[in-house]
């Protein structure tokens, strides 16, 4: 198994392959905030670096307050920062707080795999050893 390599998410383009693989993001301080998989890695972390605040959509009579009426249509970690606890100097409801939040407060491990279901087991067993602050759907937040 190859080791994970360490990027910020301003080094996707140059040092991410446009294969299958697993992720993590993590905070500088060490915070493991999301473990996840992409059949194409460069294309999935673009997206999280993006988070655009126009792919979350609110559910028809939903209320931007509950996690359960949001939905994402690009990052569910653009939608887990939505609903984070605040963080000192950024706004994480924004598409620029989370972008500089991203960029200047963490980094990210990745692995290429052979195949997505490599990864999606690498995943599932990751999730279980715990540790994520960010598992699943937004709104199980692990304290």
């Amino acid at each position: 198994m190859t080791e994970m390599i360490r990027i910020r998410f301003s080094e996707i383009e140059r040092a991410v392959p446009d294969k299958p693989g697993i992720y993590e993001i993590y905070t500088v301080d060490g915070l493991a905030l999301k473990v996840g998989i992409g059949k194409d890695l460069r294309k999935r972390l673009i997206q999280h670096r993006k988070s655009r605040q126009n792919r979350l959509v609110l559910k028809i009579g939903g209320d931007w307050d509950n996690p359960s009426d949001v939905t994402s249509k690009q990052s569910i970690l653009a939608k887990h920062l939505y609903f984070s606890s605040p963080v000192e100097g950024y706004d994480l409801k924004t598409e620029t707080g989370r972008q500089a939040f991203l960029e200047e407060c963490c980094y990210v491990l990745f692995r290429v795999t052979s195949t997505r279901e490599e990864a999606r087991a690498i995943e599932r067993q990751r999730e279980a050893d715990g540790g994520f602050s960010y598992v699943g759907r937004a709104g199980k937040h692990r304290e």
